[in-house]
């Protein structure tokens, strides 16, 4: 077995990352990988799953970068390339670059694929003297009476967390966005993307504690402890690989054919988060049009108030585009990885996992294991707002044949969609309330979801269209 001398100078010589690391790394065939999966404990007790770039910016439902490391290290080699099509945060790309392998991402979300690129972005000492020279003269930005102020507090959300945003608070968050926009005007872009990040962090704390943070203080301390990760990451990566960001819609992915060795993702969860609510004040100070993400994103809260099941139907189609485009993207007998939880609808479990492997086996797919695994809700990672998820499941599929069908033909999609939703339906008919926590609802109120089930059937066409984001 060879040793990983790269990621395990993370840790010390005694801790379970390391023995972990050192059990799962060799030259696997296929079928041996698969077996390992069996061996593994999944729910990755006591581990430790912030270090090094992981660390810069909060983000809701992350999944451990356990998850993508495992399946990095057991289904592919040094240069061959990775791909998450919903990245989030960055999680795959970073185990991506710690290990060699080349990497793409791609997010819808401007903020998440920001994250990403500077989580994945070495930067030279130089570059960093040069911006810690500017920042130690930002002061006259803070202590300036700024007359866009008054303007930039009339143009917050209407919200009770837009009150943190005093005429102080603001004007210490300009001072900070004018120096990084002058750090952009001196041709320093990987800088200034990599202050952004840090702004975008300090806001999210900001909202976070409800206030009381001394702004400009904590940016410097967020920019510090950034660069002393990259500063590590930069002595443990040899060989630089290809890292490329996209952002872009993964229902229309810009990645060539047949040209992936592995992909590794968590989507949205249905009707359990917001993410455009939740990263609201930092889209809002970095520029970035959150409506129009949240008219796009998937799985989306807010989407269809009026019948829920119209939005499982279409997240479903938004997520079988996305399923057809991965198996486009991916090499022949090559591993599609899906990291989803359990979400709720109207009191009735969705089984995101099952939707997926059973769409899966209409392009060319074959479901190989689904790996139940527990999650701790301790960790930073997970978040109470998401509809007290405390579990997840790792669907693990083989792509067996090239799917024949366009990620853009409404038909298919409606016809798929549709055969998915009359099985739920017969489901409900049988058995409801399927995911009852704290008040119990009526018999009465379990039964009408039937009739809205079928009403969510006859809407499929125009609800799974790309553009329906108009009529939600």
């Amino acid at each position: 077995m060879i040793y990983d001398t790269k990621q395990a100078t993370l840790f010390g010589e005694k801790t379970l990352e390391r023995k972990y690391l050192e059990s799962i790394n060799g030259e696997y065939s296929f079928y041996r990988g698969i077996e390992v999966l069996n061996k593994i404990v999944w729910d990755f007790k006591d581990f430790t799953t912030q270090y090094l770039t992981h660390t810069f910016h909060s983000y809701p439902a992350r999944f451990i970068p356990q998850i993508p490391l495992t399946f990095i290290k057991l289904f592919t080699k040094e240069e061959e390339t990775v791909l998450d099509p919903m990245c989030g945060c960055g999680t795959t790309l970073i185990e991506a670059l710690l290990n060699n392998r080349n990497s793409i991402g791609n997010d819808f979300n401007p903020l998440a694929s920001l994250i990403t690129k500077v989580k994945t972005t070495l930067i030279d000492e130089n570059e960093f003297r040069y911006f810690n020279k500017k920042l130690a003269v930002m002061k006259r930005y803070l202590d300036m009476d700024y007359r866009k102020v008054d303007e930039r507090i009339n143009n917050l959300p209407n919200r009770k967390v837009s009150k943190i945003f005093n005429r102080v608070v603001i004007s210490k968050l300009e001072g900070i966005r004018e120096t990084l926009l002058e750090i952009k005007e001196e041709g320093h872009n990987d800088l200034f993307d990599f202050g952004r990040v840090a702004l975008s962090s300090t806001i999210w704390s900001l909202v976070e504690n409800g206030g009381g943070i001394d702004v400009d203080d904590l940016f410097l301390k967020k920019v510090k402890s950034m660069q002393n990760g990259l500063k590590k990451m930069d002595k443990i990566i040899k060989n630089i690989p290809e890292v490329k960001v996209i952002c872009g819609d993964a229902r229309k992915l810009e990645v060539e054919t047949n040209s992936i060795d592995l992909i590794v993702t968590s989507p949205p969860y249905v009707n359990a988060l917001d993410y455009y609510r939740v990263h609201m004040y930092n889209m809002l100070w970095l520029g970035m049009d959150f409506d129009l993400f949240r008219k796009h994103e998937i799985g989306g809260h807010s989407h269809f108030i009026a019948n829920r099941f119209r939005l499982l139907s279409e997240y479903l189609g938004d997520m079988f585009r996305s399923m057809i485009e991965m198996n486009r993207v991916l090499k022949k007998d090559k591993l599609c990885v899906m990291v989803v939880g359990n979400s709720s609808l109207e009191y009735e479990l969705i089984e995101s996992h099952k939707f997926f492997g059973e769409m899966g086996k209409e392009i060319g797919f074959k479901p190989i294991k689904t790996i139940f695994r527990n999650i701790d809700k301790t960790k930073k990672y997970t978040s109470a707002d998401i509809g007290k998820i405390d579990d997840e499941y790792i669907l693990v599929m083989q792509k067996i044949d090239n799917t024949n069908v366009s990620a853009r033909d409404d038909n298919f999609i409606c016809e798929v969609v549709r055969g998915q939703m009359m099985k739920f339906r017969e489901q409900i008919k049988k058995v409801q309330g399927t995911s009852i926590r704290g008040r119990k609802p009526t018999k009465e109120r379990l039964l009408k979801n039937i009739d809205k089930i079928s009403e969510a059937i006859q809407t499929i066409p125009q609800d799974i269209k790309i553009c329906s984001c108009n009529n939600k």
